[in-house]
């Protein structure tokens, strides 16, 4: 079998979208490069699952097609394969294969986070238009569901925390409305809301973002927010209904918050 590490020049070409509608993007023209047939995504999927790791043949086939005949589960996975091949580039694919595995070509591979989710996706949830390929692909993929949440949103968070340390929050504000809408309850989440808008200049939204998290958390939990919470938002507000107040004011100090 050959070593994907020595198969193609070692540049990112695909992005293969983690959060929302499964998407593949040429990253040489923007050009979207979905396969047409879902199981040919759900096998590229499960492929980037493996981050570059060769997977035999006769797994992918009884992942996806389990329930047909062996020689026509064979079929369909060749098929797919082409089919994953004729959509992004016959010369410089993310898949390659051999006579017994198939693995991604993970050096021309990166996935796409939030920042390269769409609007019109539904819930967000990784590779949400995939459900339903098959009874093994559907186990898999809610376990591999949380593997990827996880650890989006945590790589997300912690840049959002670094760059709301050095002020740049004015243009954080639309990412965090992206976590917080994976984890609306999550107080974190919210503090960092409230000081994107605050270094945003933003009173109304500061105010905003306390008051969707208050009733949120009555509704779903019953219960109150923090006092710190409750005096974080008091304290952003009236540093920025000072006459001197910056337009893009540097964080105030909170315990718990940027740390």
């Amino acid at each position: 079998m050959a070593d994907a590490s020595t198969s193609g020049p070692k540049r990112i070409r695909w992005q293969v979208n983690l959060i929302g509608s499964f998407r593949v993007i040429d990253l040489a023209n923007d050009r979207d490069c979905t396969p047409s047939s879902r199981k040919a995504c759900g096998l590229l999927a499960y492929l980037v699952g493996r981050g570059g790791r060769a997977v035999p043949r006769e797994r992918l086939a009884g992942l996806l097609w389990g329930r047909s005949a062996e020689e026509q589960a064979r079929a369909s996975l060749r098929q797919a394969l082409c089919d994953i091949r004729a959509a992004t580039d016959r010369d410089e694919p993310p898949v390659v294969a051999d006579r017994h595995h198939l693995w991604l070509v993970a050096e021309r591979v990166r996935g796409g986070g939030l920042t390269h989710v769409r609007e019109e996706d539904g819930d967000w949830r990784p590779f949400e238009d995939l459900d339903g390929l098959s009874p093994e692909f559907d186990d898999w993929l809610a376990m591999e569901r949380g593997r990827i949440t996880e650890m989006i949103v945590a790589e997300t968070a912690n840049w959002v925390k670094r760059s709301l340390a050095h002020g740049q929050g004015a243009k954080l504000v639309p990412l965090i409305r992206r976590l917080q809408r994976i984890d609306p309850l999550n107080e974190d989440f919210v503090e960092y809301a409230m000081l994107a808008e605050y270094q945003a200049g933003h009173v109304g939204g500061v105010r905003q973002r306390y008051l969707e998290f208050v009733e949120r958390a009555r509704h779903d939990l019953g219960v109150e927010p923090t006092k710190g919470m409750t005096a974080l938002e008091e304290q952003l507000i009236d540093r920025l209904t000072q006459d001197d107040a910056p337009a893009a004011a540097p964080v105030p100090e909170r315990d718990g918050v940027l740390k």
